[in-house]
């Protein structure tokens, strides 16, 4: 008597290979093989399970990986420290020297780049801290409670988030940046100012250019091969 093989579904393989994809991140080489040689057959699947066990896709997650990675989104707290310092500048925004005065174009022109640069620091720090704080609260709930599937899924659907979030924190720091030299240039008068603004504006295009440096070698390096953690 011939045998029938079980021959899966193209919906199955499909749903399969979505699995695979969305777990990839959180999987080491060593958590695979070690997924992998588990028990094929169902009763001895079964019977290889420890007490409070997890089936083969929960076994080669590994814990460790996500908590690491949740660690890389530490933009909030070094967006919440801009903030901060964003807001001591209003201090300077409350004296004389933010008052328009008739008949200098440059100055006023200056203060009003300074109050929007400062206002928009403030708003994109405050948003960025708290979508990456939400998603690490949701995120490290889901691996307390054991969530992993649920973890894995919340985590990739909050990826437009994480870009989000990311360009707001660049934004925020460029603004931060030019809203220190406004700063420096609306507290001093004359040669003197520019002079004293001289630093920030050679430190602060330095930066921008390695800030930029940077991110091309972790676009390059890190994230177009994620799928190979």
């Amino acid at each position: 008597m011939s045998q029938v093989r079980n021959v899966p579904s193209k919906r199955v393989v499909v749903e399969h290979r979505i699995e695979e994809e969305m777990i990839a991140p959180f999987v080491t080489k060593a958590a695979v093989q070690s997924a992998a040689a588990l028990p094929q057959s169902p009763a001895a699947f079964i019977a290889a399970i420890p007490r409070g066990g997890a089936v083969a896709a929960a076994a080669a997650f590994d814990m460790g990986l996500a908590k690491t990675r949740l660690e890389g989104l530490a933009y909030g707290t070094v967006t919440a420290l801009i903030t901060s310092a964003a807001l001591n500048l209003f201090k300077f925004a409350d004296g004389k020297n933010c008052k328009l005065i008739a008949n200098d174009r440059f100055n006023n022109i200056l203060k009003i780049t300074f109050g929007i640069l400062l206002a928009s620091t403030v708003s994109l720090g405050i948003y960025t801290t708290a979508i990456f704080t939400i998603i690490g609260i949701y995120s490290k709930t889901a691996l307390g409670m054991g969530q992993t599937t649920d973890f894995i899924t919340f985590f990739n659907s909050c990826e437009k988030f994480r870009h989000y979030g990311f360009r707001s924190f660049v934004a925020c720091l460029a603004s931060f940046s030019i809203s220190w030299v406004c700063a420096l240039l609306l507290t001093y008068e004359e040669e003197t100012r520019w002079w004293i603004a001289l630093p920030a504006i050679l430190v602060g295009v330095m930066g921008f250019l390695h800030y930029k440096e940077l991110f091309a070698l972790a676009s390059t390096l890190i994230y177009s091969s994620s799928c190979e953690m």
